[in-house]
């Protein structure tokens, strides 16, 4: 798991608190239903301090909100709780080594082993990963937050339980008969529109080449049930996905769009063939379709065997390449183009995203598979890229509040939320969140990513506010921006955003930093809520 990797200087803990209607569907949605440990552990992560310069922030701005003032009071008061950290080691990738099959690995990840310290990535080091689980559909029904049900595990480990939930659901599996070496299963037991997506923290710079990511991957993808999609985007943001189709539908995927970036998402062609769907070019929540071609290539695909796969990337190109099942998992043959398309991308510096998508696996798997899943599985192997290192940054995150309920609308089963429900200002925060550890040396900005999520049918969402404060000082406002409301006005999405925040550093303190949410103007029926929290900093 460490080739190409070296430690760099020792990183600092970060730290979160866990937080403590009736399901109809939205005005117009035309989407799928079906019938229907508690223990977080945490890290910080950090580039070494130098390298070139910092990645360009997200173009969202914030405006000073009530000065001063304190919250409105409410009920009940707000919650805390805390879980025991230890310090860990910063990860950066040594330039100019090989790993993953390239020459020189920007980064390589290859799942040898369950990482020592946990975080929302559950065995992937968060050092390395920033994991995000959307769930867009009515995700705050019956008091739930972004919920995801239990799957039931294919071979993996002995050790492991039957079936998990996040964040044991990204476990590192023992060699099987189809893949001769350790590597990572990701199980997304969101139903309806679930995704899993895995950041790598380390930024990916193709500026003036052609920059190369390559991974192995399972090609099974079946229609309605499940699929992988890679996304570059140039923003930290969490989540990527898309919400394609005319207005009023929004059962593909209804998800977040990234506000700048790529996707190529996958798919099994009509033949059973691996395919790739679409390129989506996206551009201030403006996409650009490039449809992969049919009929596919004639590449079969088996469940639980792995591919190898590259994809090129320059400002104006992006090609997707695939090769034939492999019999071990190790030894691939020759690649072939799955799909090419000219794209016009305004970064040259941003990050690279492993997702899983669960469409409904409950609903379709029993048609296309022969039995039910109760999620979606994808196995992985030796993820990286190649390109400089970028060094001059830290980031923090938030662990999942993996609250249990007894089920959901569209679970029948026990499930766990991720996220945490946001109140109206009247009634002051629910929960007071913490990062602990932050190390403010050489940080010249700091942004806060979210994963949000809002009733879009109700309200004014040019007057919908997040209201967020670090360490009880001044409240600040972060409306949606043209872009945002535009994506949530376009009829196929449930709500669901990816915000960046851009924060004042002088809001930030020296080690433990407590952050607060409310929300001004947002319908409360069906709460909005926030998850996947990382505090992205760039140092001089």
């Amino acid at each position: 798991m460490r080739l190409g990797l070296r430690a760099s200087a020792p990183a600092l803990v970060l730290f979160a608190l866990a937080c403590g209607s009736e399901d109809d569907e939205p005005n117009g949605s035309s989407s799928d239903t079906t019938n229907g440990s508690n223990a977080n552990t945490d890290s910080s992560m950090n580039g070494s301090t130098g390298g070139s310069g910092g990645s360009n922030g997200s173009g969202d701005t914030t405006s000073t909100g009530n000065g001063d003032s304190t919250n409105g009071g409410g009920t009940g008061g707000s919650n805390t709780t805390s879980n025991t950290q230890s310090a860990t080691t910063g990860i950066s990738p040594i330039p100019g080594d090989p790993g993953c099959g390239l020459e020189s690995a920007a980064f390589c990840d290859n799942f040898d082993a369950p990482a020592e310290v946990r975080g929302r990535a559950g065995e992937l080091d968060p050092r390395l990963w920033s994991v995000s689980r959307g769930q867009p559909q009515l995700p705050t029904s019956n008091g739930l937050a972004f919920s995801a049900g239990a799957a039931t595990l294919p071979a993996c480990r002995s050790d492991l339980p039957a079936q998990v939930f996040p964040s044991d659901d990204s476990p590192i599996c023992d060699p099987t008969e189809q893949i001769h070496s350790n590597h990572l299963l990701v199980a997304v037991g969101a139903q309806n529109y679930g995704q899993n997506s895995y950041r790598i923290r380390q930024p990916f710079d193709f500026s003036g080449r052609t920059g190369k990511i390559v991974f192995d991957a399972e090609g099974l993808m079946p229609q309605l049930v499940g699929w992988p999609s890679i996304a570059v985007t140039e923003d930290p943001a969490p989540y990527p996905g898309y919400s394609l189709g005319q207005m009023g539908v929004n059962n593909d995927e209804g998800g977040t769009s990234p506000r700048r970036g790529f996707l190529v998402i996958f798919h099994n062609c009509p033949t059973g063939d691996l395919g790739v769907r679409l390129i989506d070019e996206v551009d201030n929540y403006e996409d650009v379709e490039h449809t992969g071609p049919m009929p596919c290539p004639a590449i079969p695909t088996q469940q639980g065997a792995l591919h190898h796969f590259e994809i090129t990337v320059s400002q104006n190109r992006v090609e997707v390449y695939g090769s034939p099942v492999s019999e071990d998992g190790v030894e691939f043959g020759e690649l072939q183009l799955l799909h090419a398309a000219d794209v016009d991308l305004p970064f040259s510096r941003g990050y690279v995203y492993v997702t899983v998508h669960n469409h409904a696996s409950i609903k379709y798997s029993e048609d296309h598979l022969g039995q039910v899943y109760d999620a979606w599985f994808s196995r992985f192997d030796n993820v990286g890229f190649d390109g400089p290192v970028v060094e001059n940054w830290r980031e923090y995150e938030i662990p999942d509040s993996l609250v249990p309920a007894d089920s959901s609308p569209v679970v029948p089963g026990p499930v766990r939320s991720v996220g945490y429900l946001v109140a109206d200002e009247a009634m002051g925060p629910r929960d007071v969140l913490e990062f602990q550890n932050v190390d403010l040396g050489d940080v010249v900005s700091a942004r806060l990513t979210v994963g949000s999520w809002y009733n879009i049918n109700e309200g004014n969402l040019a007057d919908f506010v997040l209201k967020y404060r670090f360490n009880g000082g001044a409240w600040r406002d972060r409306f949606l921006t043209e872009g945002e409301i535009a994506l949530l006005n376009a009829g196929n999405n449930h709500g669901q955003l990816a915000q960046v925040i851009e924060v004042p550093v002088g809001d930030l303190v020296e080690g433990t930093n407590t952050l607060e949410f409310v929300t001004a103007n947002v319908p409360q029926n069906y709460p909005p809520a926030v998850s996947a929290i990382d505090l992205v900093l760039t140092t001089d």
